[in-house]
């Protein structure tokens, strides 16, 4: 009798199991920022230290910053960037950072302390992304 009992709820926990779906993948802010983004500015307090300017970049000295679907941030030559942080919050919206695709090792990061960043604050307006990460000096990035 106890048998018969088994087979229904075996049934319920399989059909309440569900897999990670793709919507992070798929979300409008993570593919808006999908791509390379190259640092043009910084952030700066102003000599009266009430306003800030923004200071620009010399082109050689200049950051790139590429983004995959999955949110994942990836260095120049394809490997994940180091120090990356698991969660950003674009315009507001929070995404989780799950690569969706296994991430080769980057050998350079063996050798980065890194600090506790769990989320960096992205704030994107057409071709141009204005990132905080951990409560740091502002970066103004451009396609």
């Amino acid at each position: 009798m106890k048998q018969l009992l088994y087979i229904p709820f075996c049934i319920a926990l399989l059909l309440s199991c569900k897999k990670d779906t793709m919507e992070a993948m798929n979300a409008p802010e993570l593919l808006s920022v999908q791509g390379k983004w190259y640092l043009t500015a910084v952030e700066k307090n102003a000599i009266d230290g009430r306003n800030k300017v923004w200071e620009p970049i010399d082109l050689a000295k200049a950051d790139t910053l590429i983004f995959r679907s999955d949110g994942v941030m990836l260095d120049t030559d394809g490997k994940p960037r180091c120090c990356a942080p698991g969660m950003l919050i674009i315009n507001d919206q929070v995404m989780p950072v799950k690569p969706q695709v296994a991430l080769p090792p980057n050998p350079l990061c063996v050798l980065v302390n890194c600090v506790n960043c769990p989320s960096w604050e992205i704030e994107l307006s057409g071709p141009e992304m204005i990132v905080t990460p951990c409560n740091n000096q502002r970066l103004k990035y451009v396609r």
